[in-house]
């Protein structure tokens, strides 16, 4: 059996939960297909069956489900026996004091919606040979979740429920391990980013504006100017790390909350939003990149609050929030290379301010040094023991003495940035091509 899914829409941070339910399940993986990444001449093929919102995000994926039938299946060939593109009305969340974690409306509804314009003059699913699953799914309450994935899958799959339960457990594994790679890999940018003293650049988004098609882009633009790219999924959420950064602030004392600044928070990905502002605000090595579509309506209440979030910290942000099916090239590149002109002032700021940290330590250690040693030649009866350990802190104060020199930033890298892990003298022990960044 051969499953398409969209690669749309919330998919985009759950699709590790499904790929793995259905190879529990016995499909192989090269059985599971995915809809190719948004472009513009998918996007001109497939979007003649109605449009289904301003939103752009859910009006694609129209083309996406025209990709899976007509590009991916193959009636006399391989076949896909279902599309699965299932309406879900909550996603996962890591913002410990939302109200609630649903999803945008029109999202949860458009597999719904994609369903009558796909049969309403022509069946394209019965005339292609093949099934076309909408259920509706919640990752707010797992019981529900594996409920609703049996009922809709069970009997296709030729399983039990148990089976089904044990896939859906099994997904969810998946779907922590997922993130807890992310967090590793988000983890290694920040400690390069704050031992070299550069910059980092968070996309606020959705995470469907991780695909290319829909984000036009913009941040391989930065990223080929030597700016590392972090989404909210890759900031650590240890909380031990976290509260490095929160726990200056009485108004959010847990730093996965967010009832202290946005206290009617539904949406699951706004929220997200917004605590990945709060996080930018108190990083000093982040700026942000916010994007959104044109008209989204659960985004717009997030815009002033995220605006004055990082204003009062003067956190550099850029804010694009008219993103659609056009893509105007002209504009776009002005507005990545002024933004990158005020990306490179903040590191120059940043870089002073290391360097004046720096030389500050320098000149204590040096004060530090010449008391002790007058100390110890104005002292004469102190014991074998003392004199040791007073002898051992004074030459590792000369040595760090010796060893300083102003420091100055490196030189602004282009292309890929390549990454480490910061160690504890502040020095950064650099990845390999080949290594992998593993949980400590």
């Amino acid at each position: 059996m051969r499953v398409g899914i969209p690669r749309v829409l919330n998919l985009y941070s759950t699709a590790p939960f499904f790929r793995t339910y259905f190879e529990t399940l016995g499909l192989q993986k090269q059985n599971i297909v995915f809809s190719d990444v948004t472009s513009e001449g998918m996007w001109q093929e497939g979007a003649k069956y109605g449009s289904v919102d301003p939103c752009f995000p859910s009006k694609v994926a129209q083309a996406h489900v025209h990709n899976l039938l007509f590009s991916h299946h193959d009636p006399a060939g391989k076949r896909l026996e279902v599309i699965f593109f299932p309406s879900l009305t909550h996603v996962p969340n890591f913002v410990t004091d939302t109200v609630d974690d649903a999803s945008c409306p029109i999202v949860a509804g458009t597999p719904n919606v994609l369903k009558a314009a796909f049969t309403k003059e022509v069946d394209f699913f019965a005339q292609r040979g093949t099934r076309y699953l909408d259920p509706a799914l919640s990752f707010a309450e797992p019981l529900l979740l594996a409920r609703g994935m049996f009922e809709a899958l069970g009997a296709l799959l030729e399983v039990t429920e148990d089976e089904s339960d044990h896939a859906c457990r099994q997904g969810l594994l998946a779907l922590a391990a997922f993130d807890a790679d992310l967090q590793r890999r988000g983890r290694a940018v920040l400690d390069t980013v704050e031992a070299e003293n550069r910059i980092a650049l968070l996309v606020l988004s959705r995470p469907y504006h991780g695909d290319p098609g829909l984000n036009h882009g913009i941040p391989e633009e930065f990223q080929a100017l030597g700016y590392p790219i972090l989404s909210i999924r890759s900031i650590p959420k240890d909380r031990t790390y976290l509260e490095r950064y929160f726990q200056q602030s009485p108004a959010q004392s847990d730093p996965l909350a967010l009832s202290g600044v946005w206290p009617e928070n539904y949406s699951a990905n706004s929220a997200q939003k917004v605590w990945g502002a709060t996080f930018a605000a108190r990083h000093p090595n982040v700026a942000v990149l916010d994007l959104s579509s044109f008209k989204c309506g659960h985004d717009a209440p997030t815009y002033g609050l995220i605006d004055t979030i990082l204003q009062t910290a003067r956190t550099p942000t850029a804010a694009l929030h008219d993103i659609d099916a056009n893509k105007p090239g002209g504009s776009i590149k002005i507005r990545v290379k002024t933004y990158a002109h005020s990306l490179r002032l903040h590191q120059e700021r940043v870089e002073d301010e290391a360097a004046r940290r720096q030389e500050l330590s320098h000149r204590v250690a040096v004060k530090e040094l010449e008391l002790l040693e007058r100390a110890r030649a104005n002292t004469k009866d102190l014991s074998e023991l003392d004199a040791a350990r007073l002898g051992e802190s004074i030459e590792a104060l000369r040595q760090r003495v010796a060893s300083y020199h102003p420091r100055r930033g490196p030189e602004q890298e282009t292309g890929l940035v390549r990454l480490g892990r910061r160690r504890a003298d502040g020095t950064v022990e650099r990845f390999g091509a080949n290594t992998t960044i593993a949980a400590e």
